[in-house]
């Protein structure tokens, strides 16, 4: 299975979701959003390859996020504070297609995810990895994985918590979790 349904939840403080038509109107907010996070070294400080120099980078990474859902290989979806309609974070399901492509693994899934620093230590990419987890089991997709820097250690305590466990070495800074 190579599609995945966009995946709508809410627990009434955050939501994850695809891009939204209404987001439309929200282009240069929602780019303000993701800058403070890929745009910051302290953000991404096991993920230097993500962060950018501009907000144009955003804002052309943004046109990606709908062709990736129509040809199948990206699922990106936002977590987004109901109380203000802030975007902190970002979950991107990759298809097996673009994983064997990627990485050399067959008939995975894999799930990265990203949340702006202001609300690390919160429990809160515990529960949306979890929720997401669950709801790809649901729609009967088994083989979940996620690649995690070796030396950073709350994304590992992230997967651990959730059911993850660890396969391999994938690469010299990179293990291999799947659930």
């Amino acid at each position: 299975m190579n599609n995945l349904k966009p995946i709508n939840l809410d627990n009434g403080v955050i939501q994850i979701h695809p891009l939204r038509t209404s987001d439309l109107f929200r282009h240069n907010l929602i780019v303000d959003d993701l800058y403070e996070i890929f745009g910051d070294e302290a953000t991404l400080p096991y993920n230097s390859e993500k962060i950018v120099k501009d907000k144009n980078t955003i804002s052309t990474q943004l046109l990606g996020v709908t062709i990736g859902y129509e040809q199948q290989i990206s699922y990106t979806h936002f977590l987004t504070l109901k109380e203000n309609n802030k975007i902190i974070g970002e979950i991107i399901i990759l298809s097996p297609k673009n994983v064997q492509l990627a990485y050399k693994i067959k008939d995975t899934w894999i799930i990265e995810y990203f949340l702006n620093k202001k609300y690390w230590n919160k429990g809160i990419m515990t529960g949306v990895i979890s929720a997401i987890a669950n709801i790809m089991k649901i729609n009967k997709i088994n083989k979940i994985g996620a690649l995690v820097d070796r030396n950073n250690l709350s994304s590992i305590r992230v997967l651990e918590k959730v059911g993850f466990r660890k396969i391999c070495s994938f690469d010299l800074k990179q293990d291999y979790f799947e659930i």
